[in-house]
């Protein structure tokens, strides 16, 4: 008996704390029924709005990208053409900046793609502190079962059996 009194105490522990952390991570009021679920929503609408963000970064900076790759290329084939010192050496200067630029997005296109990465390890937690929780929360119903939620107690002869229910809409 005093192992299940352990397992119980720990396992209630557990659930505490992990109603705790979830409540330092964003909900506002003390109501344990909500504590978990409002912190969860909320990382999960936090991480919605980061994975949209992260997207529109993602696809302007690849379509900047594609026009300093053009821009960078018709620099190059005027530099050949002109020739003006002065026009060929302005054209070699954008060449190096547009090769400059080019390397700066590719970081903003890596670091939007962690982005994402971080994103997906987010909502996997999320599911995993879900099941956690439920989990938990069924181990200790299971053990020590509210006689409130066993539903209405009946005396036997005013018992309705599926079949009168069934005569009764039939």
């Amino acid at each position: 008996m005093k192992d299940i009194e352990n397992f119980r105490r720990g396992v209630e522990a557990m659930v505490e704390e992990l109603r705790a952390t979830m409540l330092e991570l964003g909900s506002e009021g003390p109501n344990e029924t909500s504590v978990v679920s409002n912190a969860r929503d909320r990382l999960r609408y936090i991480s919605a709005l980061t994975e949209q963000a992260a997207g529109r970064t993602l696809t302007a900076a690849e379509a900047l990208s594609d026009r300093i790759k053009a821009q960078q290329a018709l620099a190059a084939a005027l530099a050949g053409k002109t020739r003006s010192p002065q026009i060929r050496a302005f054209l070699e200067q954008l060449q190096a900046e547009h090769q400059a630029a080019a390397g700066q997005l590719a970081e903003i296109i890596q670091a939007q793609e962690f982005q994402d990465l971080v994103g997906q390890v987010v909502n996997k937690l999320l599911v995993m502190v879900q099941k956690m929780e439920d989990n938990l929360v069924h181990l200790l119903i299971d053990d020590d079962p509210d006689p409130h939620l066993s539903g209405p107690v009946t005396r036997e002869s005013e018992r309705v059996s599926q079949d009168d229910i069934d005569d009764l809409f039939g």
